[in-house]
């Protein structure tokens, strides 16, 4: 299928489909489902390089008239597979600052679980070039009440703000400012915090210490990913551990 040429109409829409359900792996589908038991979504069961493949495609051609469709008129309820393609191809986008603001948050509200957010998040790297414009964008996220957009707003954090020492804290610190009950909003705060600490280890364990004020949920998970990490030594391991007995 000429992705680069199709008329994103609901007839183009649905050729797309189409092609997605022929581009599925048998029994991928159920693999999926297992790892995302909160889907929320209806899964075809294509691999994520194969979805990257198709949004460069679609990207090259009328990128925007395919986000317009989804955004304005597409009808019923999109696969994960279409909600990750959406995302991706966000990412595959040269757009200036309020244009991938909008696009940003228009796939945040379609978010239905962990892989849809993750996958597609990882493409955002034009938030690099507005990383202190673009913090009200992430505030916007982490207080919505939709657990999805939270989980968008952290691993926004965690893929582009731990790369200096400055961003790094204030990505704590954002992380910090979540109060959720929700398990996939607690576990990439852990994340979050699990990556800070590896990338910046005395900010991140004096944040542990005596700026930590999240649940002792997020705390168990937190130290359980400090200590699977290969990258954390022994004796801060003993340490991660040492902090859910105080």
């Amino acid at each position: 299928m000429e992705l680069e040429k199709i008329k994103w109409n609901d007839e183009g829409y649905k050729a797309f489909v189409d092609y997605l359900k022929g581009a599925a792996e048998s029994g991928y589908a159920e693999f999926n489902k297992k790892i995302t038991p909160q889907s929320g979504c209806p899964i075809i069961g294509v691999r994520v390089p194969e979805l990257r493949g198709i949004a460069k495609r679609i990207a090259k051609g009328d990128a925007r008239a395919y986000l317009d469709y989804i955004t304005y008129e597409h009808k019923g309820e999109m696969t994960q597979e279409e909600i990750i393609v959406s995302g991706l191809v966000v990412g595959a986008l040269p757009l200036p600052f309020g244009e991938m603001c909008q696009r940003i948050r228009f796939f945040a509200a379609s978010v239905k679980n962990w892989a849809c957010c993750d996958v597609a998040v990882s493409s955002f790297k034009g938030i690099k070039k507005f990383i202190e414009e673009y913090k009200i964008e992430i505030y916007r996220f982490l207080r919505s009440d939709n657990p999805w957009e939270q989980r968008v707003g952290l691993i926004i954090l965690l893929d582009y703000y731990l790369n200096d020492e400055q961003n790094a804290a204030y990505a704590l610190d954002c992380a910090n400012g979540v109060k959720s009950g929700e398990y996939y909003v607690n576990m990439a705060q852990a994340w979050l915090i699990a990556t800070a600490f590896v990338k910046h280890r005395e900010r991140t364990k004096n944040y542990l210490e005596s700026g930590f004020e999240l649940s002792e949920k997020v705390l168990k998970m937190t130290v359980r990913k400090l200590r699977d990490s290969y990258c954390v030594s022994d004796e801060d391991k003993a340490w991660a551990a040492a902090l859910r007995l105080r």
